[in-house]
């Protein structure tokens, strides 16, 4: 009888020690629930970082001021689109800058909003395999997008030629040949992403320190589509996710208040920048007459895991300020949500 005890204890032990632990949850208390609204502005011209655990907006900035987003991980060779300019990049056959004169046959291609790196614009220009490292020297032109008023930004033809000691090399002009420029990118392994604008001609840091935000309120790039299921680029304002460290789930069978620790463990997270998204509020109206308006889908609840492991419940409930009650004037662009650290 000890015996089969004894065996049976065995094969549990076996069993249970080839499931994933679970993750070390820090005991605290559920917090207060609070209300929070987004200065976007009308025209959707600030990009907004929020910080969950301290409440608080860590960094705005003027979508329009940078370029290019370079990934400062160590092996990283990723080169990001600022795509809440709608921006774009096409690849040509040419290997100097001064060959390229117009766009003609170029495909022009969008960075893919969930973030996987098998959507990106600016891809192949470098190859590693083991420790052999070529480039492709193909130049790449960049359709920088619209402003936030719709004023086009232009176009930039690039070379993107080294990745040396943490630093991306790279030089650029206008189409005509006209303001050349050698450029490098230092890595920052403070932050996630470092900023270039072709305008200034500078690197910058505008995201915040890497622990410092956990969502980014901004316009982005995405595929949209007909009724005839073909797939066309538009431009929406939203919520992007930290890149590849925030976590998030998507539910609309619970109740908001309801919703406790518990009911994570039946969710399903994903990594997608785009999680979130915009999908939060629907458009209600005629595009084409401009009688538009904008309601919040408020049975929609996102859970969000941060990079401590802390889960907060989310839900939007306004995307409106209001600028004057008598009589009511309202402005677009202040979205505004309420959330609770679980």
């Amino acid at each position: 009888m000890i015996k089969n005890i004894l065996a049976t204890l065995l094969v549990f032990l076996i069993i249970t020690s080839c499931f994933k632990k679970d993750e070390m949850i820090p005991a605290h208390e559920p917090g207060d629930l609070t209300t929070v609204v987004i200065p976007m502005t009308k025209y959707y011209s600030n990009q907004v970082y929020f910080n969950l655990e301290r409440n608080e907006m860590t960094g705005i900035n003027d979508r329009e001021v940078f370029d290019l987003n370079f990934d400062c991980t160590d092996t990283s060779t990723i080169i990001r689109l600022n795509t809440a300019n709608f921006a774009r990049a096409g690849v040509t056959n040419f290997e100097n800058l001064e060959d390229v004169m117009d766009t003609t046959g170029l495909n022009w291609l969008f960075d893919g909003s969930s973030g996987n790196i098998d959507s990106l614009a600016i891809d192949g220009w470098i190859n590693i395999v083991g420790d052999d490292t070529t480039y492709s020297n193909k130049i790449f032109v960049i359709n920088r997008g619209f402003s936030s008023l719709g004023i086009q930004l232009g176009l930039i033809k690039v070379k993107f030629t080294q990745l040396k000691s943490n630093k991306y090399y790279f030089t650029y002009s206008n189409m005509d040949n006209s303001g050349l420029v050698a450029a490098v990118v230092e890595k920052n392994n403070l932050h996630l992403y470092t900023q270039y604008s072709f305008v200034s001609g500078i690197a910058e840091q505008i995201e915040p320190l890497e622990t410092d935000w956990d969502l980014l309120f901004t316009t982005y790039t995405t595929m949209l589509y007909t009724t005839e299921g073909d797939a066309y680029p538009y431009l929406v304002n939203g919520v992007l996710q930290k890149y590849n460290k925030a976590n998030v789930a998507f539910d609309t069978t619970l109740m908001f208040n309801d919703i406790t620790i518990a009911d994570t463990a039946l969710l399903d997270f994903s990594y997608s920048f785009d999680k979130i998204g915009y999908n939060w509020k629907k458009l209600i109206g005629d595009v084409n007459t401009g009688n538009v308006s904008y309601e919040i889908n408020v049975n929609y609840n996102y859970i969000v895991k941060d990079r401590n492991s802390f889960y907060y419940k989310l839900r939007f409930v306004n995307f409106y300020k209001i600028i004057s009650t008598d009589p009511l004037i309202v402005e677009k662009g202040y979205p505004t949500f309420e959330y609770q650290l679980l």
